[in-house]
């Protein structure tokens, strides 16, 4: 989400996964080191969670855990201060009173973090069963797609006196499939979610949470507008004032613009703005995957297709900027990763990466060690670009990618126990990743310490239990302590 029409620079070779990265990150172009290229075809230009440690067995372990008041932060995420468990280092024999000194300095250091850790236990153990109990309580009773305080949960733990909820709940009528959080400031507890019916027939709900009345779903019945077919994507435009015309972009058979007028109580209206066809000589269209919007240059989006293609966008005059053959298969995710600089992965199992000044050539940065394994899902770290994380399809693992050193993953993440579906990286922090899938688990993970590859034995410091199979998950950039996910027919917000 970085980019704009100005020329990229290469990106520094020696900052780590763990470091901040530099006050100005240069733009990553296509890598020198190694690379691979292959003619990208034709280019036609101008064409019309609770704090829980999850296990090997996908179980939370209360005894890991650290409580968000207890806990110690690192980017506004919960960590565990040694993710391997190990033990430190014994007091020396040789100096017995120094021994016994320090013994009990620690054991007295010790005493409130024990205490942090029990209190953290009960407290998570009380939020997934007040959760379980909402679950069950909102199918039993049914909803009416956010007209009432169905469909509406919340769980909190005392904090001074002041009731803190660390999970908001939303039911609605059909399946939720895309999630959207909005960038802009004045609305940074809005959110879209779109259904999935097998039908022509969608819709697309804007939620907003009120965290004074506890309120999380739909404020108005016209924020709940039809959509053809289901959206395989939703994007506010990321524009953080709140001076710009406020728009929404979905994907489904086109590219389509909204605006939204929500700022009146009572007269809020969404209406389309633009639909947007990438094929020009046919009547028929091929279905779009996903997108992403220019969070540099606001007047482009990237789209990815069926078709093999990548399409981007003039918003302005609504042309086609520039149009890619970026791979020999079907194109499923779209990311940008600065000014003028994209990747996108493909049922041709491959990560290929774009520089706009030179399109006639892509550099290949990982290809799935199958022949012929779709890769499915692509996030490109906006707060180090030189870092992204691919997803094979139907599989549990996470596949994390320095464009610096193309084919070779620097980590893989294996602790899901089920296909992932989404992955997030934080907004606010440069090496901490969320992911989901169908083992119903939101994971974060803490990859400051991947100093050089790893062999999958790294753990994720938080870990969320949901009620099924979890579709999507958004993290908020405008509260970068918040995450949505989608399973099911619900949508629930989780303070991380």
């Amino acid at each position: 989400m970085e980019p704009s029409s100005t020329k990229p620079e290469a990106a520094e070779a020696e900052a780590k996964p763990g470091q901040e990265p530099e006050a100005a990150v240069a733009e990553p172009t296509a890598p020198a080191a190694e690379k691979k290229e292959e003619p990208s075809g034709a280019g036609r230009d101008g064409e019309g969670i609770a704090g829980t440690k999850a296990t090997e067995g996908g179980e939370p372990s209360p005894k890991r855990a650290k409580a968000n008041e207890g806990g110690h932060e690192d980017g506004g995420v919960v960590k565990d201060d040694d993710a391997n468990g190990a033990p430190g280092p014994a007091p020396s024999s040789k100096d017995p009173d120094a021994s016994n000194a320090k013994q009990t300095a620690e054991e007295q250091e010790k005493k409130p973090e024990a205490a942090t850790v029990e209190a953290a236990g009960n407290k998570i153990g009380a939020i997934m069963a007040a959760n379980a109990k909402e679950a069950e309580a909102n199918n039993n009773n049914g909803n009416n797609n956010g007209k009432s305080q169905q469909g509406v949960g919340k769980t909190g733990d005392n904090m001074g006196g002041q009731k803190r909820a660390e999970i908001y709940t939303y039911n609605a009528k059909d399946m939720v499939f895309s999630l959207a959080w909005s960038v802009r400031k004045d609305k940074k507890f809005r959110l879209a979610a779109g259904s999935f019916v097998e039908e022509y027939q969608n819709k697309v709900e804007i939620l907003y949470l009120d965290e004074t009345k506890g309120e999380f779903g739909l404020s108005e019945p016209a924020l709940s507008f039809s959509h053809p077919f289901p959206a395989t994507k939703i994007m506010f435009v990321p524009e953080k004032g709140a001076g710009g015309t406020d728009l929404l972009a979905t994907s489904s058979d086109y590219l389509r613009l909204y605006t939204i007028d929500d700022t009146q109580q009572g007269n809020s209206s969404v209406e389309v703005k633009s639909i947007l066809s990438n094929s020009s000589n046919s009547e028929f269209c091929a279905p779009l995957t996903s997108f992403d919007w220019n969070e540099d240059d606001l007047n482009k989006i990237g789209t990815s297709s069926i078709d093999t293609t990548c399409t981007i966008w003039d918003l302005e005059k609504e042309v086609v900027d520039t149009q890619l053959i970026a791979h020999d298969r079907e194109v499923y995710d779209f990311a940008w990763g600065g000014a003028g600089v994209f990747a996108s992965v493909s049922a041709d199992g491959s990560v290929r990466v774009f520089d706009l000044r030179d399109k006639e050539h892509s550099t290949i940065i990982y290809e799935s060690p199958h022949p012929e394994v779709p890769l499915v899902r692509l996030g490109w770290n906006k707060q180090d670009p030189r870092y992204m994380a691919t997803v094979l399809m139907d599989s549990s693992k996470v596949i994390i990618l320095d464009i610096r050193f193309p084919t070779l993953p620097v980590a893989e993440l294996q602790r899901h126990q089920a296909s992932v579906n989404q992955l997030a990286w934080a907004p606010h922090s440069s090496c901490h990743i969320c992911t989901a899938g169908d083992d119903a688990q939101a994971l974060i993970w803490d990859l400051s310490s991947m100093s050089q590859p790893l062999d999958g034995s790294l753990d994720p410091i938080l870990a969320y239990h949901a009620g099924a199979e979890i579709n999507n998950l958004q993290w908020s950039s405008a509260q970068p302590d918040w995450v949505a996910i989608a399973f099911s027919s619900s949508v629930q917000i989780l303070r991380v």
